[in-house]
This record gives C-alpha cells, structure tokens and sequence, in this order.
C-alpha cells in the first residue's frame, strides 16, 4: 500500500512537472478542439499562438482562430475559452498567444492552469459569427452528437427568433432562433421507446446567460421576440448556452386578461395556485408552513389574479390548495379589494401527503346543489402492493345558475392528476404511468356513468390534468377521459368508454394558444376543460387567462403585481343561458338590440397594479 501511494504521488508531480515546465506544443484552436465531444489533448500543456480574443467573461475570455487560419472543417470548432481565474486584462479584438492547460471543465473545453497569454496585437477585425437559424441547430431528430459542439467557444448570432421559456432562478431563459415558440408534441421523449410514438425533444431550443459575460440579470418574458442577438456558444453543467454580448430582446407584456362577459354567459374558470397553504402547521401532512407575511402576499396576488386576469368567473375550480382555512382568507381578500365580488369556497380533504388538494370557488350567482368527492377509496396494485388512486380524488359539483328566470343546470367535476414526474424513470417510471391509466381510467368511467344517467347532462371536467391533448407515448390520459383516443396509441392502450366523447376545449384555440404551462423552453397544455356534447350548443369559447407560464419567476415575489401568482396560466370557459326556458341560448334568441355594442374579442395587457 505503501510503495503504491508513493508511486501515485511521484506521478502526480512528474504530471505537475510536465505541464509547467516541459515545453508545449504548438496547436491551432482546431486541433485542440478536435471533431470529437471532448479534447483529444486533455491534460496536456498546449500553446495557440495568434488568435483573437471575441469575448471577455468575469473569469476569462474566448479567442478563435483567425479565419485565413481555419480548418475549414465544419466538424471542429475554432474558438475556445481561457480561464484565467480573475478579471482578464485582455479585450476584445487583441490578438494574443496563450499556454495553458487543456481540460473539460463540466463539458465546456478549455485552457486554464494559470495560462501565460501574451498580447502581439490590438484591434483586429472580429472574425464572422455563426449564424444560428431554424436549420442550426436542427429540430430534428437523430442529430449528429456534435450538432453544438462545433460550434464551442465561437462568436455566434441569431438574426430573429423568440423567447420561449422565461428568466428562471438561475437567471437563464430559453430561445429558439426561428417564428413561432416551442411546443410539446405526442410521444415518449428521444429515443424513444421502439413501436411507440416518440417526440424530438424540441432539440432547437437555446439556453441564454446573460451573466456568462458579465451582463446584469435579465427578467425576460416568454414569447418575446429576438430582433439581433450576438454571442459565444458556452457549455454549463450539461447544456448548452449562449453567452450575449448583445441580447436584442424586445420585451413582451405577459399578462392578457379573458375578456368580460356578454349578457347571459356565465363564466367558469379552472387555475391551479401552486403549493396556495396557509400560515398553520397540519400535523397530519407533510405541508408547508407560510409565515403570515408570505400569505398575505400570496392571497394579495391571487386576488389580483382572479379579479383582474380571470374576470372573477362564477366557478373557479382550483388544484394545490390547502384547505378551507386558506380559501376562507382568500375569498374574504377578493371581497374586501372588490365588495361586488363574493365567493363561497367548497373543499373536501383528499389522500395527497403534501396536504393540496381541488376545491371551488362559487359565486352567489349560483345555487350549489351537490358536493361529492369521487373515487377517494379506490386502490389498484403494482408490485405486490395496494395503492390509493388517487391523491386529489375529483370533486364533482352540482348547481345552478340563478341569476333570474330559468335556472341553468350545470354539473362540474374538477381534477388534479398524477403528475408526469418520474414517468421516464427506470426505478418508478412503471408505477407512475400506471397510477395516471388507472386515474383516467377510473376518471372515464365515472363521466360516462353520469352521461348514462343523464343524456343531456351539462358537464364540464376541468382542472390540472397533468397530461397533453395526445398520447405521451406511455398513457393517452385526455384521449381516455374524453373518449376521442390518439390513434398513435400508447404503451398502456387507451379503453373506449365514453361516449358520446367529450370536446376538450383547448383543442379549438389557436395552435400557438394551447398551453398553460412552460417546461425548460417547451410548452405544454396540462390544463384542460372538457364539455359534454349536450352542452356543447351552450359553449362559448374558451380563453386563457395569460401572466403565470410566461413570466419570469422572480415575479412571484411582487405583490404587487398578479404576475406570476402561479407557475400554470388559467383557463376561462364561457357558457350562454336560457333565460326563457325555451331551449334557445338566449344569444340567438334576445332581441339583436341587447347583443348590439359588445365585443366578443379578448383583453390584452392589463395593468398589472
């Protein structure tokens, strides 16, 4: 043991000996890079003479190969990052010669060690940026592996493109370097599983630094556009990043409220508040505690939300709260900011170990019938173990609307499902895509139950679903709830059960409205409400109340603001009476003069006060 410790230190100082003493040789940038993933000089002292810096970092600068020096090899990159450790004495447009180091610092190629760098030259022509576009990097699926890399280390530009998810913790946001933002797609995420549907990944989209060169913080706004943006292509803790130098981000609003209601609608919302718990320790779960403070704020901005963004719908299911204690506080909130607004809150307890659970928010224009929780003993097993279901069992709501003449039937049932968390993962993935089949299957049934009693049933099923407008690639959750199937199946194959389906309303907005959620750059439509075709004649529309999912995460903390008072947009659906009773909605059955004069378009960027 002995005489090996000895020899693994007497190699360590013969290394340390080497790379400090022993001459270096002499590599254009290319060759250290190589038209591999990694180096193929790591740990070796190495010297590039002539190069010309492009950009300086907090910590160190990238230089590039002049271009008359250039491999012209479009597999190897001609720029690289020197790490000096402090603030660099170089600048832009030096010409320098530098020895370091060769190592791949969490993936990003680099010469450090205390590198000697020696300017020979100032202001040297910068050599052309890479342009990236909706080509590079490809969208597409397989990609070659060093579709980015390269490109490391290299001045790059993006002529337009669009912010496609927002400043997140680590103040980052994503891009993608074309029109149009990036969505979520049907199918298992890249590889894939063979036979089953697969989605791309959306590979296109960029992570931007603003800090990686030095620039302040930037709160930038989902679905912003990019008008000219230049940098260096950065590699950080397993992605890919540019690093700007200019950001050329034109900032984009994020809040757009649903527009008022016509006469005779009636307005029912759904909106997932996030983790929306109280200031009160619950022994019995696994909750989180608020200081008062924090729950002022957050009943402050909801309130905002729901009055200023959502219009203050007649229902509102809501996913992620604690218990009626909070909703008490927040429906006294909206009272005391606006007198004409007053809700009742209805909350049954569910299974789920963190304490959230569904509930909803019903205004005095409407008579409650019925409040049931369904399914909230059902079990399946997995692994030679009996599970609950469900951990926020479906609260299903009967009523009417009573505003004067005719009461309208309405029948509601909102919903929080198992989340996608785990679904890819080999330890749990099989549990979890059962828990979500089995939730929608016992879902399904349940609709269709209440259909064959009642044909001509109002129903809507709203809330977080947890799940996209198609099949995922393991379970189709909506094409089961709703009984239109995705014919790109699934590893659990969806089962026929309702009928007539449902029409999930989200499917008719537009293509680039249909989401709530933003996920590492990608947009994704968790949230649904679906109707029964017997009330499809009634519907509409449906309208996003937008300001969560597109903005930067640091709004959470104004209260001030209804800007991001959750992590999920909210969705509005509007539904026209029968005042009469004749079975005509009354927007084709009042006189043209009551119509004249409203607008059916949508309210955009409301002050956020």
């Amino acid at each position: 043991m002995r005489n090996a410790l000895r020899f693994r230190w007497i190699s360590l100082l013969v290394f340390a000996f080497s790379a400090t003493f022993l001459p270096a040789q002499t590599l254009e940038i290319w060759q250290i890079q190589g038209a591999g993933m990694t180096s193929p000089y790591v740990g070796q002292r190495v010297t590039t003479d002539e190069a010309i810096v492009t950009a300086v970092a907090p910590h160190g600068f990238f230089i590039e190969t002049p271009p008359a020096r250039s491999d012209g090899n479009p597999q190897t990159s001609d720029g690289i990052y020197v790490y000096t450790g402090t603030a660099p004495t170089v600048q832009a447009g030096d010409m320098v010669d530098v020895t370091g180091t060769v190592s791949e610092y969490h993936g990003l190629t680099e010469l450090g060690s205390s590198p000697i760098i020696t300017i020979s030259g100032t202001g040297q022509a910068l050599p052309p940026p890479v342009q990236l576009d909706a080509h590079h990097p490809s969208p597409n699926r397989p990609q070659p592996e060093n579709e980015l890399e390269r490109y490391e280390g290299m001045l790059i530009h993006i002529a337009s493109g669009i912010v496609t998810g927002p400043t997140d913790r680590y103040g980052n946001f994503t891009i993608v370097a074309r029109p149009g933002r990036a969505f979520r797609e049907p199918g298992i995420a890249f590889p894939g599983i063979p036979g089953l549907p697969m989605w791309d990944g959306n590979p296109e989209v960029l992570e931007v630094d603003p800090a990686g060169l030095g620039l302040p913080k930037q709160e930038i706004t989902a679905g912003s556009p990019i008008h000219g943006m230049t940098g260096v292509l950065s590699y950080n803790f397993g992605h890919y990043q540019v690093w700007p130098l200019v950001l050329g981000v034109v900032q984009h609003s994020p809040v757009a409220a649903v527009r008022p209601r016509l006469p005779g609608e009636v307005t029912v919302g759904t909106q997932n508040l996030e983790r929306f718990f109280d200031d009160i320790d619950d022994p019995s779960t696994d909750d989180t505690v608020l200081t008062h403070a924090q729950l002022e704020d957050r009943l402050s901005k909801a309130s905002q939300w729901i009055r200023n963004v959502l219009r203050s719908p007649d229902i509102l299911a809501l996913e992620e709260v604690e218990n009626l204690n909070v909703l008490d506080a927040l429906c006294n909130k909206i009272a005391s900011d606006d007198p004409d607004v007053h809700y009742t809150p209805y909350l049954i307890p569910g299974n789920d170990f963190s304490g959230m659970n569904v509930a909803f928010l019903v205004r005095s224009s409407i008579t409650v019938d019925q409040l049931v929780q369904l399914n909230a003993d059902d079990t399946f097993d997995a692994g030679g173990k009996t599970y609950t279901t469900f951990d926020r069992p479906p609260l299903l709501l009967r009523c009417r609307v009573s505003t004067g003449g005719t009461p309208f039937p309405l029948t509601l049932i909102a919903v929080h499902l198992r989340s996608l968390n785990g679904i890819d993962d080999p330890s749990k993935g099989d549990f979890v895509r059962l828990k979500r089949a089995r939730e929608a299957l016992d879902l399904s049934q349940d609709i269709e139950q209440l259909q064959q009693a009642s044909p001509q049933i109002h129903l809507i099923v709203l809330g977080d679903f947890n799940a996209f407008g198609f099949s995922d690639g393991y379970v189709d959750v909506m094409g089961q709830i709703t009984g239109r199937i995705d014919p790109l199946g699934a590893m659990i194959p969806a089962t026929q059960i309702v009928d007539p389906p449902l029409t999930d309303q989200v499917s008719r907005l537009p293509a680039d409205e249909r989401y709530t959620f933003v996920n590492g750059g990608t947009a994704d439509d968790l949230d649904h409400v679906l109707t029964s075709n017997a009330l499809d004649t009634w519907v509409r529309g449906l309208i996003p109340g937008r300001g969560n999912a597109d903005a930067p995460l640091d709004s959470s903390a104004d209260p001030s603001t209804p800007v991001r008072t959750s992590d999920h947009d909210g969705l509005v659906l509007y539904v026209m009476t029968d005042r009469n009773g004749n079975g005509i909605p009354d927007d084709r059955d009042i006189p043209a003069r009551y119509r004249r004069g409203h607008s059916r378009g949508r309210a955009h960027n409301l002050p956020t006060g």
